[in-house]
């Protein structure tokens, strides 16, 4: 068997001298200030735009000019403090309906979209899913001949709130018995047009 000129490869000093890295500066290596008073106010923690901009420094000064500077600077701006001094950001949860009407407009992403927020694909096909178990969405994704797709509980309960939020206009199907009572905007058409 042949060796590869495995003895010349050991006798060189080659194997197992790889060089280690240097751990001092585990992530970055940090900026060397040499003035006293900005070494004492620099926090190594922060980015050097919040460094800056806490000692009163502009850090984005060609802002007016780039954009990609202004959006950068923005990105960095400390969050405002609220009246009893607080600086969290409060979050809100997005209601699926709203209290006036029970329902929540969502504006469409492409103009199709605005026109018909449900293609008429998929009414016919949430139609035929409500025709037979109403608004039961566990049945309803259980049941794999109308629910051939195999849609989720989730994706069938959205589709169907989208089709529940369709006009009159939009509706390009028959709507379901079982679900008329749901469709606020179908009815309130219906009830426009037989007061008048």
């Amino acid at each position: 068997m042949v060796k590869h000129g495995a003895t010349k490869k050991r006798r060189s000093g080659r194997a197992g001298r790889t060089k280690l890295k240097n751990r001092n500066h585990q992530f970055y290596k940090p900026p060397n200030i040499l003035d006293k008073t900005v070494r004492a106010m620099w926090n190594p923690r922060k980015s050097p735009a919040q460094n800056m901009s806490d000692m009163g420094l502009q850090s984005g000064v060609n802002s007016s000019i780039d954009k990609r500077a202004e959006c950068a600077k923005e990105q960095w701006k400390a969050p405002e403090a609220k009246p009893d001094g607080s600086k969290a950001i409060e979050l809100f949860d997005i209601p699926q309906t709203n209290s006036a009407n029970g329902i929540t407009k969502l504006a469409g992403k492409t103009y199709a979209q605005t026109l018909l927020p449900v293609s008429i694909e998929d009414q016919k096909y949430i139609r035929k899913c409500l025709a037979k178990h109403g608004d039961d969405y566990k049945r309803m994704m259980r049941d794999i001949k109308t629910n051939d797709m195999q849609h989720t509980q989730s994706k069938l309960k959205n589709m169907a709130e989208k089709f529940y939020q369709l006009t009159k206009d939009q509706v390009k199907v028959d709507v379901p018995e079982k679900v008329m009572h749901l469709m606020v905007n179908y009815q309130e058409e219906e009830d426009d047009s037989s007061s008048e």
